[in-house]
């Protein structure tokens, strides 16, 4: 059974979104979560400049980010079984520890000038393989420390910090490289990750000991095998993973491919789309807000489906804009809508699956998401470069549309409540 604090009882039908920080686990977790977000967006804002600093280019620079990919593609369906059998607390103290030691070694190295791209691989990498351990173990532990009616004000919560965090990290991570060095970026950002061990580590769970006590030793085949029995007696859930990792294909291609390009092709270029993340995070935050206040969403899964159409709905609208004041528009409602729908399925996950399997579920539906990436970065990169931004960014919003439309006509994912 989740435990609590005792003093975030739900007040009304519609709590506040900060309620569920009354609960001081949860409050711990969110500290240690939002400290570790604002640390993970200034890596990531540096990155580019730490391999430049060693005299590589945009070859080197997207080896690195496959480098990251890789290791969650291989590792990602083992790794959901150990953190079903650990302590999610100790995966994530652990792998905060040591993404902190590695950039520690980075700004070391930084310092006695030695620094080199393989360097820079194994850290990427290794944060990759990592990942495929922590997302699992936040997913897993969150049930464990809230009740359900708190579900949707946690994850909420966590959305409002990551947005946050990737609002101003890149700033600060920019400022600081711009006007100190990437050494400062660097030890900042091994402070981030220790500190984010520091607060998860304060964090007790009275339950985890009996549990761990109650579990009997069992083959790795064996977990995997019910983890998978898990989907498969889910018809909702099987279908959302395969349905997910389909419309990824759109929406991440889109994020990541089309709209620097569209800003480029279609406006000024880097300012203008500086203003379309802003748009989008203004977006993601004020659903997180809105959402965060309700206890209880009824037909979770004709909502999850409704708002990832109306977010290929508005990708089609925004290839057809030549209007800046209406694209920033359509790129609020689009944040709203990816928010909602991930605030949506992790709620509906954590609260109907048990949580010993939490952890393998958790690595299915990345392995999905991210087994797919490569193919739709490379699909629309080819598309840009033939037919251009506008045809590429409708095909993309009409593979979302299709694929929630596919979602709206499974009955068990209608009837999910």
């Amino acid at each position: 059974m989740p435990c609590s604090s005792g003093r975030g009882d739900i007040i009304a039908n519609k709590p506040k979104t900060l309620n569920v920080l009354h609960n001081k686990p949860f409050a711990l977790l969110w500290s240690g979560q939002s400290i570790s977000f604002f640390g993970l967006a200034i890596y990531y804002t540096c990155l580019p400049f730490l391999i430049f600093h060693v005299g590589g280019g945009a070859v080197e620079l997207g080896l690195a980010h496959s480098f990251f990919i890789i290791p969650q593609i291989i590792f990602l369906l083992i790794s959901g079984v150990y953190v079903d059998r650990w302590s999610k607390r100790k995966v994530l103290i652990i792998c905060d520890v040591i993404r902190g030691a590695a950039v520690l070694g980075i700004t070391l190295l930084l310092l006695s000038d030695m620094l080199v791209l393989p360097h820079i691989y194994i850290l990427t990498g290794l944060m990759g393989l990592l990942s495929t351990f922590y997302r699992p173990a936040v997913r897993g532990i969150i049930p464990r420390i809230v009740r359900k009616n708190q579900l949707i004000s946690a994850n909420s919560l966590r959305s409002i910090s990551q947005e946050v965090s990737e609002m101003v990290g890149p700033v600060i991570g920019g400022t600081l490289v711009a006007s100190i060095g990437l050494y400062a970026a660097y030890s900042i950002n091994t402070v981030t990750f220790l500190l984010s061990a520091l607060f998860v580590s304060f964090i007790t769970l009275q339950s985890e000991k009996r549990i761990s006590e109650q579990n009997t030793p069992t083959s790795f085949w064996k977990d995997f095998k019910n983890g998978w029995n898990a989907i498969r007696e889910r018809a909702w859930l099987g279908a959302s993973i395969l349905l997910g990792s389909l419309s990824n294909i759109g929406i991440a291609s889109f994020d990541v491919i089309i709209l620097p390009v569209f800003a480029e092709m279609s406006f000024s270029g880097v300012e203008t789309y500086g203003w379309f993340l802003a748009a989008l995070a203004i977006g993601a935050l004020s659903c997180a807000a809105l959402i965060g206040r309700l206890e209880r969403i009824s037909h979770r899964g004709i909502l999850y489906y409704a708002f990832m159409a109306l977010s290929g709905v508005c990708v089609l609208l925004l290839s057809l804009t030549p209007f800046l004041t209406l694209a920033l528009l359509l790129l609020a409602i689009i944040g709203f809508s990816l928010t909602a729908f991930v605030i949506i399925w992790d709620s509906a996950v954590q609260e109907l699956l048990d949580e010993k399997v939490l952890g393998r579920i958790t690595s299915f539906q990345m392995f999905g998401g991210l087994a797919l990436l490569p193919v739709g970065y490379s699909l629309f990169g080819y598309l840009i470069e033939n037919l251009g931004t506008t045809l590429s960014m409708s095909l993309a919003g009409l593979i979302i549309i299709i694929v929630s439309l596919l979602g709206l006509t499974n009955k068990k994912i209608r009837q999910l409540d």
